[in-house]
């Protein structure tokens, strides 16, 4: 079964052509968004078909905020000036009927014209050019957004191999820890009892030593930072929209980092929290632009 590329929330999209209401050019902008919201920028003459468009962004966008653009291409040489020459006309006729100056601006015409041209805003089919520019522009918006999408896994990939080695060396760091408190522990109390001429109890240390293993025992934060390691790989190779699910993995993630981090007072291990929680940063940041 084939993968289906994982897109970015991100992309442009156009196409322009001739259609059954003239010279048109479509133009979709899409930006990162919690869910899809369409904005739609209609010319008068498209206006009629406003949820047709939106039912074919919905049928081939998941996640994004997507502003649609849709305007004439031709201009004021696509005029019909035969038409604007009569209407001026009959401005001027009407003007002069009712005792009013002649003053009718350019400006005044273009949009009379416009208004009155304006066809009724009723929802009706797409006509079956208007449909095929719209798809190339929708297909033309995809392919910018799986392209982004494609580079956005490839870099998150290489976070996650990095935070994954990062985990290894925390991993292989921990059991250390306990062992080099005791050590330092051991050589203060010997240095205490030489300066001193004290005597403590081997148990005494001994049951410090417990009490700190057990206070600073990572193994099972670590051990469910590699499982959400493996859990978002596997999710990247899986394709199609991932951008919620990633986010909710960075999150246990990071939980499990700073956890990681507040239970364990070993510099080396410190210095490694630190790098870990700056790349789930740079994880967060990239996941963010995902469908």
């Amino acid at each position: 079964m084939s993968v289906r590329p994982t897109a970015s929330m991100t992309g442009t999209g156009s196409a322009s052509g001739p259609t059954e209401i003239g010279d048109l050019r479509i133009e979709l902008r899409s930006v990162n968004g919690r869910g899809l919201v369409l904005k739609q920028r209609l010319c008068p003459e498209a206006l009629r078909f406003e949820v047709g468009f939106e039912e074919l962004v919905r049928a081939s966008v998941a996640r994004g905020t997507v502003t649609l653009i849709v305007e004439r291409d031709s201009g004021l040489s696509g005029l019909d000036r035969s038409h604007m020459r009569r209407l001026l006309t009959d401005m001027r006729t009407l003007a002069a009927d009712l005792g009013l100056h002649d003053n009718v601006t350019l400006r005044d015409l273009l949009e009379f014209a416009t208004n009155t041209g304006r066809p009724d805003s009723a929802s009706k089919p797409i006509p079956a050019g208007v449909l095929a520019l719209m798809q190339r522009a929708i297909d033309d918006l995809r392919r910018h957004r799986q392209s982004d999408g494609a580079a956005t896994v490839a870099a998150l990939r290489e976070q996650l191999d990095e935070l994954c080695r990062l985990a290894l060396v925390a991993q292989q760091r921990a059991p250390e820890i306990a062992k080099a408190y005791g050590e330092k522990l051991q050589k203060r109390v010997n240095d205490l009892l030489a300066a001193h001429g004290l005597q403590i109890e081997p148990e005494v240390v001994l049951r410090e030593l417990a009490l700190f293993a057990d206070r600073s025992d990572v193994a099972e934060e670590l051990q469910r930072l590699t499982a959400h390691l493996a859990e978002a790989n596997a999710l990247l190779g899986q394709g199609g929209e991932i951008g919620r699910k990633l986010d909710f993995l960075l999150q246990e993630l990071l939980r499990e980092t700073n956890t990681l981090g507040s239970k364990s007072p070993d510099v080396a291990m410190a210095h490694g929290v630190v790098a870990m929680k700056s790349c789930i940063d740079k994880l967060k940041e990239q996941a963010a632009n995902l469908e």
